[in-house]
């Protein structure tokens, strides 16, 4: 090689020959080798130039509304939402469609803060919970949570969502604020204490399980529908064995067996249009209501009651009432006398059917008062301060109440009315007698 600094080859020692022809041996080896390798890659992996390349925030954001956020709208099952509210407000009012509906609609009803995602007010919606929340509802509610968290962090980052005006109707739930609040849970077990469970002491000789075991032993553990010191734990067992029925609630067994509508082993505790029917009616009516959805209008939500009532173990007998009353409905009113005369309102009443084969009626009163009253914060002590008190007597003898239960008994089913001085005490011994008044 003429012009060369490199000898030619054909002058090097043997030695050195050797030891190149092995050298380039093995690169060749390696080389080819490392070829099949690359060939048998897919074309992504061939080298770090063609590393696959991350998802745009796009696609991100959709890849967790597709996974997280739809199934919660095409679930069947109640959201956490049902835990504080019977009707009216579901997770499900909060999701659109489509993740660009349901971003941007949120956005605008002031429900994401595309600023500081962690402050967003339907995250805040998400985790309230009730003083005491079910194990259940709480896992339901932390995956919620955490499903809408991951997509809204990654959903503010997203140009092209943030870029969206919301075009469609309000998200979230479209009835009145007074109608989501009538059916809140608290409200609604509030009701149930007012009307129902302060009416419970009657029915507790078979249905409470501290008293009932005679009652267990022949009809089973079923019977034991009230528990003891757990107004809603009474109220879920009510409503699971279907002694509510929301689709008619007139024919409730709750209000079918105490009135002797349907066969009742411990008799009759009631009287269709009577005050605990009454009471009992308005509750089971607006539970129903609730739960199928029908009201829609502040309008058609019921007006509270003016008076609340507590029972009582004072017992009242009145004597010598005409046979010719017999199973008519007597209700009685008393009125506390005071330093300008009778009190304006009743304090205490109770109505039961006439026992005419003995000229006699007989039963536990009813503390009564005006809702907001100084008196009725004094009922709930079941207590009936001693004095003189003026009894007001009215007999449904037209079956009025029968017809309507609605109705009230007036001055044209008024009898008569008696004075009488009692010490008011407990209990079925101590109970106190009057005369029926002379015509």
């Amino acid at each position: 090689m003429s012009g060369s600094f490199c000898p030619s080859v054909r002058h090097w020692p043997v030695p050195v020959l050797l030891a190149l022809s092995v050298i380039l041996f093995n690169c060749g080896q390696n080389t080819d080798s490392h070829s099949a390798a690359a060939a048998s890659e897919p074309p992504g992996k061939q080298s770090p130039a063609n590393t696959q390349q991350q998802p745009t925030a796009t696609e991100a954001s959709l890849a967790l509304f597709e996974k997280r956020i739809l199934p919660l709208l095409q679930s069947p099952k109640p959201s956490s939402c049902a835990e504080c509210h019977l009707s009216g407000v579901d997770l499900k009012d909060y999701i659109r469609p489509t993740q660009l509906e349901t971003f941007s609609s949120l956005v605008s009803a002031g429900m994401i803060n595309v600023q500081q995602p962690d402050e967003s007010k339907l995250l805040k919606f998400i985790s309230r919970r009730p003083p005491q929340p079910g194990l259940i509802t709480e896992k339901i509610r932390q995956q919620e949570y955490k499903a809408f968290r991951a997509w809204i962090q990654t959903a503010v980052k997203d140009p092209q969502l943030l870029s969206k005006k919301s075009k469609g109707k309000p998200i979230g739930p479209q009835l009145p604020e007074e109608v989501i609040r009538h059916a809140r849970q608290d409200r609604v077990l509030a009701s149930f204490i007012e009307n129902i469970w302060t009416e419970v002491g009657r029915c507790a000789a078979c249905h409470s399980p501290d008293l009932n075991q005679k009652q267990v032993k022949k009809h089973g553990d079923q019977v034991s529908w009230i528990i003891l010191n757990d107004p809603q734990a009474t109220l879920n067992y009510l409503r699971d064995a279907d002694l509510i029925n929301t689709d008619q609630p007139a024919q409730s067994l709750l209000l079918q067996k105490p009135t002797l509508q349907v066969e009742h082993g411990g008799g009759q505790k009631m009287v269709v249009g009577d005050r605990s029917y009454k009471q009992f009616r308005r509750f089971i009516d607006d539970y129903a209501a609730i739960v199928q959805g029908k009201y829609a209008e502040t309008n058609q939500l019921p007006k509270p009651g003016n008076e609340v009532s507590v029972v009582t173990d004072i017992w009242l007998k009145l004597e010598g009432v005409p046979a010719k009353f017999d199973k008519q409905l007597l209700q009685v009113d008393l009125y506390r006398a005071t330093d300008t005369g009778w009190s304006p309102y009743r304090v205490a009443t109770s109505d039961r059917p006439i026992f005419g084969p003995k000229n006699l009626w007989q039963h536990s009163l009813s503390l009564t008062a005006p809702r907001d009253s100084k008196w009725a914060q004094q009922i709930n002590h079941k207590q009936l301060p001693p004095g003189r008190y003026l009894l007001k007597l009215y007999i449904d003898q037209n079956s009025k109440l029968q017809q309507d239960y609605t109705a009230e008994l007036g001055k044209a089913d008024f009898v008569g009315q008696v004075e009488i001085k009692s010490r008011w005490r407990p209990g079925y011994g101590a109970m106190t007698k009057a005369r029926f008044p002379a015509p």
